[in-house]
């Protein structure tokens, strides 16, 4: 009897598999700071303890939908940026089925986002939560691969992933020196436009027997 092993799930690569441990939630760490404490003192006395842990259960679901960003969109991103694959997009694309090999120099790429999220209890806001993610990436001995303008391959490279989650000016998680293998991960995603906000510029184009002065 022959038996085929089952797939190899694709690896785990959101901000959270990196930032908080297995089984890990953020409920405990806000209800530790405090995070939630004076935003719910208008209404203290009109709801149970029950009421506030599930506003502070909601809070924390909120906040790690945040959590759900893939780091390597987030790489992408800072790699469509470099001069050095941009370049080689531009003439993979003048020049169809071309491919060429990048080699990039140690770099950093950063990544700051700051979403707020409102609280409302009885229809009335009582305030906003503020929240701050931010993830520097240091990617050293990447070799690339460009054809017809994408980020098509990734042949070697490390990357070492630094991350914190605060909330209120509260540091609730941060983890430093996560690692991310580029090339098997890169395996399993599909090519990267390099030049999305860049249009092909159209050609002139020419009239028989018609010339310029």
């Amino acid at each position: 009897m022959t038996t085929t092993a089952p797939p190899t799930a694709p690896p785990t690569t959101s901000v959270r598999s990196f930032l908080l441990g297995p089984g890990e939630g953020l409920d405990g760490p806000l209800r530790a700071h405090g995070t939630t404490g004076p935003l719910l003192a208008p209404v203290r006395g009109r709801t149970t303890p029950a009421a506030d842990r599930a506003v502070e259960h909601e809070l924390a679901t909120v906040v790690d939908d945040f959590l759900g960003l893939d780091v390597l969109d987030l790489a992408a991103g800072g790699w469509r940026g470099h001069s050095a694959l941009r370049a080689a997009a531009r003439r993979t694309r003048d020049l169809p089925g071309s491919e060429e090999v990048v080699a990039l120099a140690r770099h950093r790429i950063t990544s700051t986002h700051r979403p707020t999220v409102d609280l409302y209890v009885d229809g009335a806001k009582l305030g906003t939560l503020a929240v701050e993610l931010n993830l520097v990436l240091w990617v050293s001995g990447l070799v690339c691969v460009v054809r017809d303008a994408c980020l098509t391959g990734v042949r070697s490279g490390d990357c070492a992933v630094d991350a914190s989650l605060a909330v209120q000016g509260a540091t609730l998680a941060e983890r430093k020196g996560g690692r991310l293998d580029l090339p098997g991960t890169f395996a399993s995603r599909g090519p990267v436009p390099l030049l999305r906000d860049e249009p092909r510029a159209r050609e002139t184009p020419t009239v028989p027997g018609v010339g310029t002065r």
